[in-house]
């Protein structure tokens, strides 16, 4: 009678430790699949057909064409460009913390800024007419970029990159570039375009007119999230700039539409007026640095103080 009952009580055991396994895997699997399931597009791809260099350029030319009151969308609304099927969010070095909410396609790519800026070559800078192109994304790195940097990017509450650098420029104009953490952020070089800067754009200090110029930046790409919703956050924090330091969080909570094209224009509720801006262009942000360049051969930033 007691061996019937033991086995029985095994028996029961079995079944469910088994039932445990089941329910533990369909919870791995499908409560966490969003998280686990992120992807990012390597330096050597070319997302959509087009390379990293050359969407660093679309990058730019939609973020200049911002203002300044659309740079600052308030919480709930949408601020986004979609190029093509890759989408672009806020600038985080326009500091401060952002929680906004916008519909994409389950085929949009998501292309996130970390530190990143411009420099044009503008009638009122010290560089001669005839400056290599190629040049003008080496400055932004030398003249723009510089600072002790850290970026995360998380998707449903999951860290997919990391970014902890440190460059600065000696005495004797020598870069000093250091690299802790550079996981699934991709440090690129533009490759020369030409940029508009309005006279309305958030980018301060700026000398309006078509130039020719180069960029500079560390970007992550997401490839395309799953149908359903999810947040996409990130943040960046810039010391060593005094009282320009950078610090900034955003949140991006995107609807994902099966196959659907999602924005194709800005969208920010304000006072429940909807502004729409068709915006092919884009953007950067430029921090002058002290001891560097002449301040009118930088493109100068007042970022937000921490």
């Amino acid at each position: 009678m007691k061996n019937s009952i033991n086995a029985k009580k095994t028996f029961s055991l079995t079944i469910a430790a088994f039932f445990a396994v089941i329910v533990c895997s369909v919870f791995f699997l499908f409560g966490f699949s969003n998280a686990y399931g992120v992807e990012v597009f390597s330096k050597n791809e070319k997302p959509f057909g087009t390379p990293f260099d050359e969407w660093i350029g679309k990058y730019w030319k939609w973020w200049i064409t911002v203002s300044p009151e659309q740079s600052e969308p308030p919480n709930g609304s949408c601020l986004i460009n979609k190029s093509d099927s890759m989408v672009m969010l806020l600038d985080p070095s326009v500091g401060g913390k952002h929680e906004l909410e916008c519909d994409i396609s389950s085929k949009d790519g998501i292309m996130i800024a970390s530190w990143n800026g411009f420099f044009e070559n503008n009638d009122k800078d010290n560089l001669p007419a005839n400056t290599p192109l190629q040049q003008l994304s080496k400055f932004a790195k030398e003249q723009v970029n510089l600072g002790a940097v850290t970026s995360e990017v998380k998707v449903d509450g999951k860290s997919v990159a990391k970014l902890d650098e440190i460059s600065s420029m000696s005495p004797n104009n020598i870069l000093n570039y250091k690299i802790n953490t550079m996981d699934n952020f991709s440090e690129i070089y533009a490759k020369p375009f030409n940029i508009t800067i309005p006279e309305n754009t958030n980018v301060p200090d700026q000398v309006t007119g078509t130039w020719p110029s180069g960029a500079h930046g560390w970007f992550t790409f997401l490839k395309p999230l799953p149908p359903g919703d999810h947040k996409v956050s990130y943040t960046l924090s810039v010391q060593g700039l005094g009282a320009d330091n950078v610090a900034s969080e955003n949140t991006y909570t995107f609807h994902v539409k099966s196959g659907q094209t999602g924005n194709t224009t800005m969208n920010i509720p304000s006072n429940y007026t909807i502004l729409n801006s068709n915006i092919t262009n884009k953007s950067s942000l430029n921090t002058t640095m002290p001891n560097q360049l002449p301040p009118e051969s930088i493109n100068g930033s007042n970022v937000p103080k921490i």
